[in-house]
Order: structure tokens, then C-alpha cells, then sequence
């Protein structure tokens, strides 16, 4: 077999793209930017690699004169990466792309996803390759180093051409997302897996206080509204792949559990919206935040947050415990 270090390489570094690709989703501060520059780094060397990866299959090609069983699974598998390749570049290259109304960063995680799936399979019946003399010796070790060096000076010099040319590209941030609609309140609505309920009757909506306080208490929308004096200037970082920078106005939850008077044994804060979906965080970090009705000096949208619930109006909550 020639080159059988490719293959090592290539499952490594695939591996690491599903790593970094993952931990680039979730970072949330400037300090983890090495996640994406690892998974951009990673992708070049792949690149690099195929055309090593291409003399082994021309090679398997040339010995066989009935195609192997594993072919068409090969085939799935080297489709998905030339196209889990490609949508990354263009991503990072040409700016927010959307296809069918979907972003292509997330096109991109999906066929990531698809291909892992496929390459555990693959892996698993071909394992007999990484027993080859020089898949995993030391020479193999030092060829997918340099591989990697390479990766990094081709993410490096890219880097500087996209700048150079002012492409798109150059201006994502940490997170590898577009700013889109900052300061507007023409910024993209998202929904959980269709998750968009109706809107509500704002007249019969209430915020409900309670669980372990001493004085829990309802308020109506406009009574929240006309408490709404704090200010908030924050980021909305969507792994859809953009972002919005917006100042936020509405009142502080500080304020709302001050009022409701938590007991000593109170220590998280659940907040429920109307249609049950709910999130914990802990009373002195709940404090922070803002129960906005307004951005960008506009009401909120229905599709930007304000209440709503098949079936008519419900109670949102934030509840101590």
C-alpha cells in the first residue's frame, strides 16, 4: 500500500475538524478564538492531504478490477467531504451565505455530522490499515506534523489575502459570525425546531414572581413596561452564524427579585416562558440580566421575544428555589 500514513493522518485530522468544529460552536469568549484557528488550520491541512489521499485510491483503483464492497460508502464519504470542505470555505471567505433559508455554516455542521456518522463506520471496517508498517510509526507522526505546519501557513496567508482584498471573510469575529443588523431592530428571528407560537393578547399576559420568597407578585405587560428604565448593551451570537450587537432596554431581574424578597434558602432562579420552555441559573448570575421590552429604542417584535403562546395568553414565571 502506498502512503498508508495518509490514512492516519486524514482520521486524525477529521477528528480534530469534529473537536474544534464542536468547541467553536460553544465558545463564548475572545480568549477561546484558538478553537476555530485550530478547526481552520485543520481544514487546510486536509486539503493538503488529499492529494496524497488521492494516489492511495488510484493505486486501490489500479489493483482491482471488481470494485471493493466498501465503494459505495467511499464514494458518500469523499462527497460529503469535498462538500463539508467546500461550504467552509465559501463561509469563511464570501460572507453570510443562506440556501434555502438556511445559513451555510449550518449546512456545513450537518454535513460534518453526516460524515462523522459514515467515517466511524468506515473506520471501523477497514481498521486492519492502521497495522500497516508506516501507518503509525514515528515518520508518520513527523509527516502529519508537517502536514499541520502547512495547514497553518495556508490558513495564515489566506488570512492576509482575504484582508488584503477586504473579502467578507476578514471581518467575522471570534466566533467565526457575521455582524448582521447591530443597533437596528432589523436583526434575523430564530426559532427552535419550528418552536413559534402565535402571539399572545398582551392585555391578559402576566409575569408571575414566586417559589421561596416572601412576597411573590404578578405583573401585567404594561406594568412591566413602565418599569422598563434599565439599559443593557449586549450580543446576540447565533451558531446560525451571526451576530447582532444590541442595546437593550427593560428591567433588571435584580430589581423584580429584590421586590419578591427571596427567602435564605432560595438559590437559583427558574425563568418559564408561556410555553414552558425554561432555563435555571444561579440567583447572585440571574441578577445580571435584563427582562428587556425594548431594543434598538423599538417595542420588541413578536418574533424578537415578546410573549407568545398557542391557544391564547399564559403566565411566564420566574421562580426562586
Amino acid at each position: 500500500m502506498r502512503h498508508p500514513w495518509v490514512n492516519t493522518a486524514l482520521l486524525l485530522l477529521l477528528v480534530l475538524q469534529l473537536v474544534t468544529g464542536f468547541l467553536g460552536l460553544i465558545a463564548g469568549d475572545p480568549g477561546q478564538r484558538w478553537r476555530l484557528w485550530l478547526h481552520d488550520t485543520g481544514g487546510w491541512a486536509i486539503l493538503v492531504l488529499l492529494a496524497w489521499k488521492a494516489m492511495v485510491i488510484g493505486d486501490s483503483l489500479a489493483r482491482r478490477r471488481r470494485p471493493p464492497p466498501q465503494r459505495p460508502l467511499f464514494l458518500v464519504m469523499t462527497a460529503l467531504l469535498v462538500a463539508t470542505l467546500g461550504t467552509g470555505f465559501i463561509w469563511t471567505t464570501a460572507g453570510r451565505v443562506e440556501l434555502a433559508g438556511y445559513g451555510l455554516v449550518t449546512i456545513h455542521t450537518t454535513l460534518a455530522v453526516a460524515l462523522a456518522l459514515l467515517l466511524a463506520s468506515h473506520t471501523l471496517s477497514m481498521r486492519f490499515i492502521f497495522g500497516v508498517r508506516g501507518a503509525a510509526d514515528r515518520r508518520a507522526f513527523l509527516r502529519l506534523a508537517a502536514t499541520g505546519v502547512a495547514g497553518a501557513a495556508i490558513w495564515q496567508t489566506s488570512g492576509a489575502l482575504k484582508g488584503f482584498l477586504d473579502l467578507p471573510g476578514s471581518r467575522r469575529r471570534f466566533t467565526g459570525s457575521y455582524e448582521t443588523g447591530s443597533y437596528t431592530c432589523q436583526f434575523p428571528r430564530v426559532s427552535w425546531f419550528g418552536d413559534d407560537p402565535d402571539p399572545v393578547d398582551r392585555d391578559s399576559w402576566r409575569l408571575i414572581v414566586d417559589g421561596a420568597v416572601d412576597r411573590p407578585f404578578t405583573l401585567t405587560y404594561q406594568e412591566l413596561g413602565e418599569m422598563g428604565e434599565d439599559h443593557s448593551e449586549a450580543v446576540l451570537d447565533c451558531t446560525g452564524g451571526w451576530y447582532s450587537t444590541q442595546d437593550w432596554l427593560g428591567v433588571n431581574v435584580g430589581r423584580l427579585l429584590d421586590a419578591a424578597q427571596p427567602q435564605g434558602v432560595a438559590s437559583s432562579v427558574t425563568f418559564e416562558s408561556v410555553t414552558g420552555y425554561d432555563r435555571r441559573y444561579g440567583v447572585d448570575q440571574a441578577r445580571n440580566y435584563l427582562l428587556a421590552t425594548q431594543v434598538a429604542g423599538g417595542s420588541l417584535s413578536h418574533g424578537h421575544g415578546v410573549p407568545g403562546a398557542p391557544g391564547g395568553a399564559r403566565a411566564a414565571r420566574l421562580r426562586l428555589g
